[in-house]
């Protein structure tokens, strides 16, 4: 990073201050073994921004979803929540480039900001309300990207906690849906204040366990059982061996698919028809233009740029999700099939 941006990213958590961050909640791998929480219905308990207290995460299993991993639902609509809140007040300064970054990762995302030529031409109640709309589809555009670009670096061999893998987590099977399904909840409740957030996120996440079906926790553990082997081999947690992966980030069909375990006697094989994927298109179309590029500072950056930009990596800092992803996963799958893991996408 150079020393006039660097600059900026200074500043723009200076000026930034007061938007509190929110935490992030430790998932469970869809698995019942040892270290993971299997939740029922009377698990989910109550939504809480600023900590863990009253709320009930671990794994869930629902008919039409699949497993859903309730602190990665929670997560995503938090940081979703925080990166609407801050790249709102960068729009009402007119700002031209904004930082982003979670608790999560040390990897920076940098927004560049285009206003149309009319936009001074515009009253300020319509550019009010075009910041707001922008900011929102932005917000859940940059956290679906943050989202799948934590899955890359796990998968890569990033982990937060020192001496322990995330490798078995990178992917796995119920990632991508509790993700996506976190960004959907939060849509209509990112402006709302502290205490009317977290009751209507309670309250969102209770209706979609419901219309999702939810399963008890013994009904659950049983239906994951069937696919022991399949699926996944062990119980240890380090020698866990995750054999089946989701790489579903919406490009085939624009959703985010749940992963069905077949031939289940508790449900139909009818499933959820998907989310629908955040896209750029529709943060821009509201007279502001943005960008978006990732600035890894991990480890593993060298070689996932490396798989971007071949031998000549070393001249570039920074990576577009919108031509690079498709790329990056192209690499992860082929490794997937290697080592003998089967996917959906």
């Amino acid at each position: 990073m150079n020393k006039s941006l660097l600059i900026l990213v200074v500043l723009f958590y200076f000026l930034n201050a007061n938007v509190k961050s929110p935490k992030t909640a430790i998932g469970s791998l869809p698995t019942p073994t040892l270290g993971n929480i299997f939740s029922g219905p009377d698990d989910i308990g109550n939504h809480n921004y600023f900590g863990s207290q009253g709320e009930g995460n671990g794994i869930v299993f629902t008919c039409l979803g699949g497993h859903i991993d309730l602190a990665h639902v929670r997560s995503t609509a938090d940081w979703t929540r925080f990166a609407y809140k801050i790249i709102n007040n960068e729009l009402k300064k007119s700002s031209s480039h904004i930082s982003f970054k979670t608790s999560v990762d040390p990897s920076i995302f940098h927004i560049s900001v285009n206003y149309s030529k009319t936009w001074n031409n515009l009253s300020k109640e319509s550019q009010k309300n075009k910041i707001h709309l922008a900011s929102k589809e932005l917000a859940k555009y940059v956290i679906f990207h943050a989202a799948n670009w934590h899955e890359i670096l796990t998968w890569f061999g990033y982990s937060k906690i020192r001496f322990f893998s995330e490798y078995p987590s990178s992917f796995s099977w119920e990632d991508s849906f509790s993700n996506m399904m976190g960004i959907h909840l939060v849509d209509n409740l990112l402006s709302l204040e502290d205490e009317d957030y977290n009751n209507g996120m309670t309250q969102s996440i209770q209706h979609e366990m419901e219309s999702l079906i939810i399963l008890g926790k013994v009904e659950s553990i049983s239906i994951t059982n069937k696919v022991k082997n399949l699926w996944f081999e062990g119980w240890v947690p380090g020698l866990l061996k995750m054999k089946y992966r989701n790489f579903d980030i919406g490009s085939n069909d624009g959703h985010i698919n749940p992963a069905i375990i077949p031939n289940n006697e508790f449900c139909s094989e009818r499933a959820h028809p998907g989310y629908k994927a955040p896209t750029l298109k529709s943060a821009n179309g509201y007279e502001i233009l943005f960008e978006l590029n990732i600035e890894p500072k991990e480890h593993t950056s060298k070689k996932i740029l490396g798989i971007v930009y071949g031998k000549y990596f070393k001249n570039y800092i920074s990576i577009d999700p919108e031509k690079h992803l498709s790329l990056i996963l192209q690499h992860i799958k082929k490794e997937a099939i290697s080592n003998g893991y089967r996917y959906v996408d």
